[in-house]
């Protein structure tokens, strides 16, 4: 997003700019959906097997091709695919991370994010209204009981987690000396892949991985990484946490939560590390100013996911006040989407 231009586009008062930028906002829709009947068809995959002709992707899908036709030219203009010539495609950089097989691949959260992720959007006035959760509206139940009992999509959820965060993990290496700590813990760190690269880079050190047992599952079948030494332990956070760690990690953990729900996990958090232990989460805090950052957007997108959201390094103050921890410093990484908020035992209770 250009800001600059986004602020020159809301001040003019010339009609026809200001229609044109309308429309082009409303019918954004229209191109996040096409990305995901993409991905859901599985046309990366088709195209980069040699099938970049029509008819070809066509019969390999079972699809009727003046549609497929008509969905890659539309998709050829935001750059997912390249048109090379009448009736023939090619893939981009862009749209490969849309395949099965790329390194990066982002297929699961293309299908997702315009699956029932993207359906509770619609409940975004009432939510605004009220105080209802959108996805509990519409599931009846909050998301992690909703996925506890359905193990197939609690798994692709943690795969979209996987997707949408993998990235940042060599950033937050890069950026944290972790050779001071003998036992970290890592809170809600799903198929292990954080707490795998950290053990790479700092090796011989003692972890624990904590999270839901559908996670833990995961990490057991090794889709993280290697976990040398890492015990595997399921369970609740609002109920308690591994003991005994001098670092623990909670990487978009508190986002998911309330502030009283984030207050709960902090203080257990509190009560089991030792005494100079680290509080690590890694997150994205909202800046004060009107940036390009995805923070604003995605705030709403937590609030009607489980009520959760995005919060400033003032909130994350605030909110350690209230678990006995105080805000030590922060640590920006080379990735925009994530800062290491490093927190300590407030000074009351370290004597």
């Amino acid at each position: 997003m250009n800001i600059r231009t986004d602020k020159a586009i809301a001040a003019t008062t010339d009609t026809a700019v200001l229609h044109k930028k309308m429309l082009q906002l409303l019918s954004a829709l229209w191109v996040t959906h096409a990305i995901g009947a993409f991905a859901r068809l599985n046309l990366a995959d088709a195209i980069e097997d040699g099938a970049g002709d029509l008819a070809a992707i066509a019969q390999l899908r079972n699809l009727n091709p003046d549609r497929v036709n008509r969905l890659l030219r539309a998709l050829s203009t935001v750059g997912i695919v390249s048109e090379t010539g009448p009736g023939h495609f090619a893939m981009t950089p862009l749209g490969g991370l849309l395949g099965s097989r790329a390194p990066q691949s982002m297929r699961t959260t293309a299908m997702l994010l315009t699956g029932y992720l993207g359906d509770m959007w619609g409940k975004l006035a009432d939510a605004v209204t009220g105080d209802a959760v959108a996805f509990e509206s519409m599931a009846g139940q909050p998301l992690f009981d909703w996925l506890a009992e359905r193990p197939d999509e609690a798994e692709r959820f943690h795969r979209m987690m996987v997707e949408v965060h993998g990235p940042e993990t060599p950033a937050i290496i890069a950026a944290y000396d972790f050779a001071g700590f003998q036992h970290i813990v890592d809170i809600g760190g799903g198929n292990g892949a954080l707490i795998s690269a950290v053990l790479a880079a700092f090796p011989g050190r003692r972890a624990t991985l904590f999270d839901l047992p559908e996670a833990i599952a995961l990490a057991r079948r090794g889709e993280g990484g290697p976990l040398p030494g890492v015990t595997l332990c399921a369970g609740d956070v609002f109920k308690a946490v591994p003991a005994g760690g001098d670092a623990y990690l909670l990487r978009h953990v508190m986002h998911d939560f309330d502030d009283d729900d984030c207050g709960r996990i902090l203080r257990n958090v509190r009560g089991a590390m030792a005494p100079e232990a680290r509080v690590l989460v890694l997150e994205a805090p909202v800046p004060h100013t009107p940036t390009p950052g995805p923070g604003r957007w995605l705030d709403l997108h937590m609030m009607l996911l489980a009520n959760g959201r995005e919060r400033s390094l003032d909130d994350y103050a605030r909110i350690f006040a209230g678990a006995d921890l105080r805000l030590a410093r922060t640590l920006p990484t080379r990735h925009p989407a994530m800062t290491i908020i490093e927190a300590v035992a407030a000074p009351s209770r370290q004597a």
